[in-house]
């Protein structure tokens, strides 16, 4: 932080509504509309401004809570999204000190991790953020889509609550996707409402967004099973004489990549998303494992926590001289393989990990599972 700026975190108020308006403009390119849009959608309550001495507005960023499921289970969690800062500030190391401030709120608020998307990764990764997961957007020619399928779909409104639920079900049989909080389905929903439509058929799902005559958009979406990830498509198909093409959000393995023909689909967009493990004791015990019966011991820096399963059951403890299995990582090593990013095997060769060969395929064994990805860019 420049020297002698001195700056305070606080929650926004509805005064403060043209101040964060600006900053997001300024640093996202909003229109005054889409601002107002997305302070509404997020709740004050969830923004941060990060103030100067005289109480000038000089950064912003909504923190909203959620949590991440891994292996089925969830785990506490903040996003940090869209950090604004001030044109005339930026360059000064205010991010780093900011997101910090977010980060202890965060924490002790019952946060076990935070995670956010990056413009300049060096940044936060001094604040300790590190790649966590995937952002994939996948684009298909609609003439390339499957076109029979037996799997009817309703129109339903968008807020229908078997969208929800269904998405809940989505969250389970994938790792890092968030348990959405009013501010993500906000998002979600955003305008123009008119060009938005949901539908719903028996094990799955779709929020279309048919705005952008030069492509099909879809908000969101879940199949569950082989056979609607078929019928999924097979719908999609039908718009084939008007969009040309269609784009979704999947994850490294995807159900719908996986229904369609080998060359029937491409990437239009990847990026990572960072995360930051604020209590690494809570973090381990509150997510799922790959294994019911195993006892590892962690050495991450010059702490140890020994991790210690029995029938499905986690137990996490301080662990100061580990007796049993045991690898050493260092902090960043740490947050990729707690998301399943990179396994432990893969961290030992880029020398982030060190251990006996057994105790690393153990750790292997211990963090299994999809690969980590979200569903939105938040």
């Amino acid at each position: 932080m420049k020297k002698n700026f001195r700056a305070t975190i606080g929650q926004a108020t509805a005064k403060d509504g043209p101040e964060i308006a600006s900053l997001l403009s300024w640093a996202f390119g909003f229109s005054k509309a889409r601002s107002d849009e997305y302070i509404a959608n997020v709740g004050l309550g969830s923004l941060r401004l990060l103030r100067g001495e005289r109480g000038e507005a000089t950064a912003c960023a909504a923190l909203l809570e959620t949590a991440q499921l891994f292996h089925g289970r969830p785990v506490c969690a903040a996003n940090i999204a869209h950090v604004a800062i001030a044109p005339e500030r930026r360059g000064q190391g205010l991010a780093i000190p900011f997101v910090d401030g977010l980060c202890e709120e965060a924490r002790r608020k019952g946060a076990a991790i935070a995670s956010l998307f990056a413009s300049t990764r060096p940044v936060y990764r001094r604040s300790g953020f590190e790649l966590a997961g995937h952002e994939i957007v996948y684009e298909a020619e609609t003439a390339n889509l499957p076109a029979a399928s037996k799997l009817a779909f309703e129109r339903v409104e968008l807020d229908d609550p078997r969208i929800a639920r269904a998405y809940a079900e989505k969250t389970t049989r994938e790792a890092g996707l968030l348990a959405r909080c009013p501010a993500h389905w906000n998002e979600l929903r955003r305008k123009p409402t008119d060009a938005l439509a949901a539908y719903l058929a028996e094990g799955a799902y779709l929020i279309l967004d048919m705005g952008d005559e030069a492509r099909l958009d879809i908000r969101d979406w879940y199949a569950g099973s082989p056979e609607a990830a078929q019928g999924l498509l097979s719908f999609l198909a039908r718009f084939r004489s008007v969009y040309p093409v269609v784009r979704w959000h999947g994850g490294p393995q995807d159900d719908l990549v996986a229904a369609m023909p080998d060359k029937g689909w491409r990437l239009a967009h990847q990026e990572e998303w960072l995360a930051s493990v604020l209590d690494p004791a809570t973090a381990l015990k509150q997510r799922g494992y790959h294994v019911r019966d195993a006892r590892l011991a962690l050495r991450i820096g010059q702490a140890a926590l020994e991790i210690e399963i029995r029938a499905g059951t986690v137990e996490v403890r301080e662990a100061t001289v580990p007796s049993g299995p045991t690898v050493a990582l260092q902090a960043p090593a740490f947050v990729q393989l707690f998301t399943g990013f990179r396994s432990a095997s893969k961290l030992a060769q880029y020398g982030q990990v060190a251990g006996d060969a057994a105790d690393i395929i153990l750790c292997d064994q211990l963090f299994a599972g999809p690969p980590p990805w979200v569903a939105e860019h938040f």
